[in-house]
């Protein structure tokens, strides 16, 4: 589709990089609301959804690594509930009772996360077949 050879180095660099530069914010927003006593209001503002409370049971507060993983979780329920809410698994109270700041911060995270991996794979597309 495009053939990049012929363009300046400085261009490939940014292109190359520009999904790490949406990516990246993204997981350093969960990893910030991990790190702080956000995470406890984010675990205990999903009761309703019974798949975040299996996880949430068997990751627990065992490591930095499954916490974030929780995070993340409840970043794709708020980001995108339409799913769930449709399937009965989460509580439209519950949602609209979660902290507006701390939903914010989960959806601009769930949202930066996403699109930095959707351009990596349309970049990945355009390079792969010219």
């Amino acid at each position: 589709m495009i053939d990049i050879t012929g363009w300046p180095a400085m261009a490939k660099l940014i292109l190359l990089l520009s999904p790490f530069v949406i990516g990246v914010p993204g997981v350093a927003i969960s990893a910030y609301t991990t790190l702080t006593k956000d995470y406890d209001v984010v675990c205990s503002s999903i009761t309703s959804n019974p798949y975040f409370q299996t996880v949430k049971g068997a990751w627990g507060n065992s490591g930095f690594k499954w916490r974030w993983m929780l995070v993340c979780t409840v970043s794709g329920l708020v980001a995108f509930p339409w799913v769930e809410l449709r399937a009965g698994r989460l509580d439209l109270n519950e949602l609209a009772a979660f902290p507006l700041r701390l939903k914010r911060r989960l959806v601009l995270s769930a949202c930066l996360s996403l699109g930095g991996a959707v351009w990596m794979l349309v970049i990945w597309a355009l390079v792969k077949y010219k």
